[in-house]
């Protein structure tokens, strides 16, 4: 067994896995790491502090002295100038050790803990488009073809702020990557991480505290959910948003449907499969093969 870490640029997910694949024990915290960060500048003091905080409450949660735990950190790291101080910090202090992988690195692992899903749930995994919106970029696999591009709802909010702006910017900032997705000419498309997860839940009725894995993966979404999902969380107030989708979570989701809508626009026909599991899943499964194979 392993307990996998994923320090992304908004959450940071935590899970405990058997040898067979199965999800334990899992948690997950709203951190904000790219919130405000610009390239080669600092991390935000809140942003450390909510991460030291979740990371607090992870190590009393998961027994790290009886299992081995791999943790990796993306985009918002990789942009920030005092992420080896941070991290050296944080293992000192939770003796938890982070690597910061490359974008291409967190496309392979993000497509095996896709297609291991779907397997599972007996879904076939042949000429899959696999697509991961993150805070601050974007993975796209694709039949070993492996992309990270430079855009995520954090960073895009970051940059844009208001809605109307979002919405003019959109097909702009996704313009390389749709280009990648359409030249793959894919029969099957599927979306991974929070914003797409979100939609499914929201169309299930399920709120953020009663969300569950089990009922999202292997759902299918429509191209006009993602103007449906933006009309009802801009119906909400602010108390009733938290409680759909998660504190200080709003206003990213629905600048997310503006990216995706841009980027998925040649496919208004499709219907697209999501699947939860992303990187952090990806990052066990690899340590489990590999501990497998050296056996």
């Amino acid at each position: 067994m392993v307990i996998g870490i994923d320090l992304g640029s908004n959450t940071i997910r935590a899970a405990l896995m058997s040898d067979d694949y199965m999800i334990l024990k899992s948690i997950e915290f709203i951190v904000g790491s790219a919130r405000g960060l610009k390239e080669g500048k600092k991390l935000n003091a809140l942003a450390k502090e909510r991460i030291c905080k979740a990371l607090e409450t992870i190590k009393n949660e998961f027994e790290f002295n009886n299992f081995a735990h791999v943790g990796v950190a993306t985009e918002a790291f990789r942009m920030a100038s005092d992420s080896a101080e941070f991290f050296s910090q944080i293992k000192t202090k939770f003796c938890i050790n982070f690597k910061i992988i490359d974008g291409k690195s967190e496309a392979k692992f993000i497509e095996l803990a896709v297609k291991t899903r779907l397997e599972k749930l007996r879904f076939s995994t042949m000429d899959l488009l696999i697509i991961d919106l993150g805070g601050a970029s974007t993975e796209v696999a694709f039949n070993g073809h492996y992309e990270s591009f430079k855009f995520g709802i954090v960073r895009f909010h970051n940059e844009f702020l208001t809605y109307e702006n979002m919405q003019n910017h959109a097909d702009e900032v996704v313009k390389d990557a749709k280009e990648f997705i359409i030249n793959s000419n894919s029969k099957n498309i599927v979306l991974t991480s929070g914003v797409p997860t979100t939609m499914v839940a929201l169309n299930l009725g399920l709120d953020y505290a009663s969300y569950n894995p089990n009922l999202v993966n292997g759902q299918k979404i429509k191209f006009s959910d993602f103007d449906k999902t933006a009309k009802e969380i801009l119906a909400l107030d602010d108390e009733e948003a938290s409680k759909k989708v998660g504190e200080n979570r709003a206003v990213y989701i629905v600048g997310a449907t503006f990216l995706l809508k841009s980027l998925l626009k040649d496919f208004k026909e499709r219907e697209f499969v999501v699947v939860d599991d992303g990187l952090r899943e990806g990052i066990m499964i690899d340590y489990i093969n590999k501990t497998k194979e050296r056996k």
